[in-house]
Formats: C-alpha cells, structure tokens, sequence
C-alpha cells in the first residue's frame, strides 16, 4: 500500500498549486496589463509628435522643415505628405517614397494606430499617428509619426521577468509561512497525541491539555476529555463488576467443593441425599447467577436477543403471580387488559424479578396492580415489609447492590435482579422506580408505553 503523506505534506500539496496557479494568473494579468499601458503610451506620445509637427509646419515652410528634421536621429519616424500622397519630408531614408499610414486626415483631425508593418522599414510594431497641418501659405499637408514599441516590448518583458521572480519568492516565502504556520497550529495536536500515548501505556494522563481559544482544537480536546472520562467511568465499572462477579461465583463455588468433599466421606445414604440437595440448590444459585450476569453482558453491548411483538401483560403478571401463588405465597392480584409492544420472555424475567424480589423481603403480604392511563402502561409491585430508604432508590438498581447484605445473601439474592429489570425496561423505553405504598409498604413501579393501535 503506498505510503501517506503526512497532515503538514498534504496541506502544503493542496496549498502550493493553488499558490503558483494564483501568482501565474496574477503575473499574467500584470503582463496584459502592462502590455496594454504601453500601448497607450506609444499612442500618445506619437500623438504628441505629429501634433508637435504640425506646430512645426505651421510656423516654418516645408524647406525649413525638411533641413530641420533630416539629421533627426530618433528612433521615431517622421513624414509630411502632400494632399496627393507624396513624401515631401521624411526622418528616414527608407521611407521617403511611400507615405506610413494613409494621409487622408479630415481637416483639423488627428487618427491613431497599432501597425505591425511600415512601409520601406519592414516588420515591427509601432503606434502611428497622422494629423492634418496648414503651413503659413494656407496648404493642407499631413503629418505623420510612427514611434516603435521595441522599447516598451523590452520593459515589458523585463517587467515580466520580474514578476515571475515575484511570484516564485512568493511562493517560496507562503511555502514557509504555511509550513511554519501549519507546525505551529499542530502543536496541541501532537500534545494530544502523546498524551492519549501515555494513557495506552497505562502512564497517568488525567486528561488532555485544552488549547486556548475556542477553535476546532479546543473543542476536539473538550470532546476527548469527554469521551475518557467516559471510558475511565466504564473501565472502573468493568472492574468493579469483574470483581462483584468473581466474589458472587466463589461462594456458590465454595460451598459446592466443601459439599463434593462431604459426599465423599463415609456417611449415612440419608446424609448424602441432604448434602445431594445443597449441591444441586447450589448449582441452580450458580446457573442462575450465571445466566444473570450473561444478560447483564449482554445489555453492555447492547445485544439484547429481542423480539419486538404485541404483548398482553395481563397475561405475563396473571402467568408469573399465579406460579408465586402456587407456591404458598399469600399475593393479591388487580390486572386489566393491557398491551404493550416488547419481548414476551423479557418482560416476564421482568415481573418474575419484582415478584422475587418482593418474595424476599415481604413481611406477610404482596399486591400486584396491573392498570392504563392514556398511552401508558403502569405496573406495581408491593409488599408489606419496610420501603426503600430514599437515599438508595436510585442505588439499588445498580449491580450487586444489597441494603441488607445479610437478609439477600442467604435468601439468595445477588443483587442483580433489579439491575435486569432496569435494564429490560430501558430497553422497552420505560422507566422503573422504587417508592413507597400509601400504607408505608415497599414498592416498585414500571411504566411503559402502551402498543400503537392497529387500523
């Protein structure tokens, strides 16, 4: 793969054609314009010749004039012509025949031109002017100058070649100024990269510097210091999880070994089948614990296996209170048709979680209410043993939280089963709070949106 050209060289090769594009335009508007102003100037200053001339011819005769301007060694050339088209005066030899531009001039006119040609001179370019003149005996005559645009043709390309030399210091000096001015707005950049080096090397780097200002850079280093702090926030809750994690599975873990050891030893059958059932109660804590913390996992990626259906949560609250009435347990139930859009099992490990949790710590009784109130759906969950302090109605849905370490741990509670419910129900777009029961009993509430009708 061919190799990339760095952030300085790429913006020096996307600056530096436009640079010369702009200084050769430019140097080529210059030349033209220029080229242009000396025109006008050779115009005029023939111009001012043949009228200078015609003064002449005005105050001198045509003799006096043709002794006058014969030795005129000027690179300007000058003719007087008669009305008839003869040369009666002329500065050069060689065109002292043919007139240099037509001497038809209206009577007191004065005509301007570009010409690339002269007669009897040849090739070149010259500005040639032609005005009418009345000598003292009151004779029309015309006066002709031709100047030659070689010299300012020379200054133009002289001014040219200046100008190229202009436009390759320029841009020589904006190849260093850009290069110097590229460095230094990098600057924060390559501190930002050495400090997000230190951190991958697990080097201390709390944050990054934040330029001054409040440019692009600024707002990338406030943007990165976000996102670290984020990542610094999920990587402490990683390894308070791993570590809530490995504590939860080893005690299930050790109780298991000390139990296989047990079993082991010579015992009485009636023994072996009471220590059998510990282990098997001990290995579904485990699954159980297992299966939790997967879900948990799970919902971190965002990889929930969920299926979005109608659902009738009457239903699933008549189906998981009647499993927890079948076991004894004193619970009384007021549902009413209610349907929600979500995953059936989801929100089953839903109900099945609050029910258990409420199992746990009742005193005597539990209470279910299933009811709607415009589109949203609200299930509670009471029980008559004491509520949560309002100091940890947010805390105990995180993991492994438990305000009475000593009751959850032995009734076997790991502390999760909250977090899965906060989780499934965020996942269903609603919310879930502990509360209080106007008796003072403990309560837990879930509101979710109710299914869009069909039709």
């Amino acid at each position: 793969m061919t190799p990339r050209l760095g952030l300085r060289s790429r913006i020096l090769a996307l600056t530096m054609p436009v640079v010369v594009l702009v200084s050769a335009a430019i140097a080529g508007i210059i030349y033209t314009s220029l080229g242009q102003v000396f025109d006008v100037s050779a115009r005029e200053i023939a111009v001012a010749e043949a009228l200078e001339l015609r003064t002449d011819i005005r105050l001198h005769s045509i003799d006096d004039l043709d002794q006058t301007h014969v030795d005129d060694v000027s690179t300007r050339v000058s003719q007087v012509v008669s009305r008839d088209g003869r040369v009666l005066v002329s500065t050069d030899r060689r065109a002292d025949t043919l007139p240099i531009a037509d001497p038809k001039v209206t009577s007191g006119g004065v005509t301007s031109s570009l010409v690339t040609s002269l007669p009897g001179l040849g090739e070149g370019r010259y500005a040639v002017a032609a005005v009418d003149a009345v000598a003292p005996d009151g004779s029309h005559y015309t006066a002709i100058v031709a100047v030659p645009t070689r010299v300012e043709t020379s200054a133009l390309s002289r001014s040219l070649e200046f100008a190229l030399i202009g436009a390759l210091g320029l841009v020589a000096v904006l190849a260093a100024v850009t290069t110097f001015a590229v460095g230094q707005a990098l600057q924060p950049v390559d501190r930002m990269r050495h400090q997000v080096e230190d951190l991958a090397a697990s080097r201390p780097a709390p944050s990054l510097e934040v330029p001054p200002g409040r440019d692009e850079l600024s707002r990338l280093a406030e943007t990165l210091n976000a996102v670290l702090e984020r990542l610094r926030a999920a990587d402490a809750a990683r390894r308070a999880f791993v570590a809530d994690a490995g504590h939860e599975l080893r005690s299930p873990l050790a109780t298991i070994r000390i139990l296989l050891d047990r079993i082991l030893e010579e015992r009485p059958d009636r023994e072996r089948q009471v220590i059998a059932g510990r282990v098997s109660a001990e290995v579904d804590r485990l699954s159980v614990l297992v299966e939790d913390l997967l879900a948990l996992a799970a919902a971190d990626e965002r990889a929930f296996d969920m299926t979005s259906v109608d659902v009738d949560l009457d239903d699933v609250v008549a189906e998981e209170s009647g499993a927890l009435r079948a076991r004894g347990m004193p619970i009384e139930v007021r549902v009413e048709p209610v349907r929600v859009s979500g995953d059936p099992h989801r929100l089953g490990r839903v109900v099945r979680n609050l029910l258990e949790n409420a199992e746990r710590h009742m005193e005597g009784r539990i209470r279910v209410s299933l009811t709607r109130d415009g589109g949203t759906a609200h299930l509670v969950v009471d029980n008559d043993g004491p509520p949560v302090h309002e100091g940890d109605r947010d805390r105990i849905f995180a993991r492994f939280v438990r305000l009475d370490d000593s009751r959850t741990r032995d009734t076997g509670g790991s502390g999760l089963g909250l977090a899965i419910v906060a989780e499934i129900v965020d996942q269903h777009g609603g919310v879930v709070v502990a509360d209080e029961s106007p008796e003072g009993w403990c309560r837990f509430a879930v509101s979710l949106p109710l299914a869009p009708r069909s039709g």
